[in-house]
């Protein structure tokens, strides 16, 4: 699932709007940071993008050159990350043992028994972020789907009003959603959450 060059420029464009919107204005003295959740079902797929992604912001803005990073391995059963610079993600090393950094790495905040329901939760993983990743200014997220099985899927959501919560305040300003043929900001998924509860 690498990205085209199409996809490349829309992403740059993307990421630009959520740096520089008034929304998403950086603390006094803060670093910018971004993080990338790879969904880890998708294995080789999500984590080619991911690289495609982190090569296309390097070419294009300096900015990226020494920006903190972070990986977030997204899972059915559990979520972790690991702060791991650009340079890592771009040579691969970010997954080579993508198995050993889902299992053992990082703070695990979802964690379900083996006799729960073992689909991904699009609000467990908005709550994580908004618990340890708040610092980033940008957070993308990369599914192994089309944007028609990402929809039909009701966008891993199951519980609506969670999802909203957790989008709010500043999370939906900060989040872009990558799937096979398109992208979904966290404002534009919000909107189609309040819509749809109408």
């Amino acid at each position: 699932m690498a990205l085209t060059q199409i996809q490349k420029l829309e992403l740059n464009k993307r990421v630009d709007r959520i740096f520089h919107a008034p929304s998403n204005a950086p603390a006094k003295g803060h670093q910018p940071e971004i993080a990338f959740v790879a969904d880890v079902s998708g294995g080789a797929a999500v984590y080619s993008s991911v690289r495609d992604a982190v090569a296309s912001l390097k070419a294009h803005d300096k900015m990226f050159q020494n920006m903190r990073s972070n990986m977030v391995y997204w899972g059915s059963d559990q979520i972790t990350s690991k702060v791991t610079p650009m340079s890592f993600i771009l040579m691969g090393n970010a997954f080579d043992n993508a198995a050993d950094n889902y299992a053992d790495s990082g703070n695990v905040v979802v964690k379900r028994g083996a006799d729960v329901d073992k689909s991904l939760h699009f609000e467990d993983l908005c709550a994580y972020l908004k618990l340890y990743h708040a610092r980033c200014r940008c957070i993308l997220v990369f599914v192994d789907c089309s944007h028609e099985e990402l929809e039909a899927q009701n966008y891993f959501i199951t519980d609506a009003e969670a999802a909203k919560q957790q989008l709010n305040p500043f999370l939906k300003y900060r989040l872009l959603i990558i799937a096979g043929d398109k992208m979904l900001t966290g404002s534009e998924l919000m909107m189609r959450l309040i819509r749809a509860g109408e």
